[in-house]
């Protein structure tokens, strides 16, 4: 009796599987490996243009799954009344950067968190001695922005970042010396495309 309880039947009816596709490997396949990138800083461009100077700004980037390096070159006059100092006026910058950035998300959109090193070379005109002098700022960097994508792969990108000067160097005219502050920040927008 107890045998016969073991003892199963075959069935000879064909066994119907249910079809699910890869959605993974699918989701997987669309994301963007590999870009290179173009942008533009709106702030150099209108801190400039509100001297009465022009400014430009330009970024080249290349992007791997979530990670991108990024060149700047931005150049830009900054309005007098916010350099600090009244004995000094025509601060001009010219500066360069890399920048190296981390994705929240894949295909480059979304939140990023990044870190680089940036050289500003710096003129300012004395008032005292209408003279222009030079010197150089060396700057470590951190930031953090968000792509939006507006169409296909051109975006807007509002971001921050903070600036720490990490040399000392500055400019002694008379009594009076201009050194630019240890600690900036800076907000902005960007507009630009990848590939």
């Amino acid at each position: 009796m107890a045998l016969a309880t073991t003892v199963s039947a075959q069935s000879n009816a064909v066994e119907a599987t249910l079809y699910k596709p890869n959605l993974k490997s699918q989701a997987d396949s669309l994301k963007t490996k590999q870009t290179v990138g173009l942008s533009i800083d709106l702030l150099p461009i209108i801190m400039s243009a509100s001297t009465g100077n022009l400014g430009y700004s330009g970024q080249l980037w290349y992007g791997y799954n979530k990670f991108r390096i990024r060149g700047v070159i931005a150049g830009f006059q900054m309005p007098d009344k916010l350099m600090g100092n009244n004995d000094f006026k025509d601060l001009k910058t010219t500066a360069t950067a890399l920048i190296f950035d981390c994705f929240k998300n894949y295909n480059f959109k979304g939140w990023w968190l990044g870190a680089g090193v940036e050289i500003w070379n710096n003129t300012i005109t004395s008032i005292i001695d209408n003279n222009n002098y030079n010197f150089n700022n060396y700057v470590a960097t951190a930031g953090s922005g968000y792509i939006f994508k507006i169409y296909k792969n051109f975006y807007v990108e509002p971001w921050g970042a903070v600036h720490y000067i990490l040399n000392n160097e500055k400019v002694s005219v008379g009594t009076t010396e201009y050194n630019t502050k240890k600690f900036q920040g800076e907000v902005s927008l960007k507009v630009g495309w990848h590939f």
